[in-house]
């Protein structure tokens, strides 16, 4: 292996970057919110792949989800269209406001409506 200033540049950027990644994320306070509905497979999978984020299941009733809400700064979620848009204006009026939204293939449960979406407090 050739080793140029290039290579040990790249390298210095990726080990700094894996040990500040901790120091921010404590920085940052409490856990984001993940969103998902447990009856789609898609998004069962999502929030499985979100780590130590507080999750809020949709199939126990959108009412449920507003209470648990409480003032989060960022949340995040796969779900369908209509639980997007009713959520979106709740956390509208939180303060929070769009990062991201796309649309999402769902070949597993054939949905053609699901959205992945983030939400942070500015």
């Amino acid at each position: 292996m050739r080793l140029s200033r290039r290579s040990m540049l790249k390298g210095s950027a990726l080990a700094g970057s894996a040990i500040a990644a901790p120091a921010v994320a404590a920085s940052l306070g409490e856990a984001p919110l993940v969103v998902f509905d447990s009856r789609i497979p898609e998004s069962l999978a999502f929030v499985a792949t979100t780590g130590g984020a507080a999750p809020i299941d949709l199939a126990q009733g959108l009412e449920k989800a507003w209470r648990v809400l409480g003032s989060p700064q960022s949340v995040t979620g796969l779900t369908r269209w209509s639980d997007w848009t009713a959520l979106r204006g709740q956390l509208e009026e939180q303060g929070l406001r769009l990062e991201e939204e796309m649309r999402v293939a769902s070949p597993l449960s054939g949905r053609t409506h699901l959205f992945r979406w983030t939400m942070t407090a500015r």
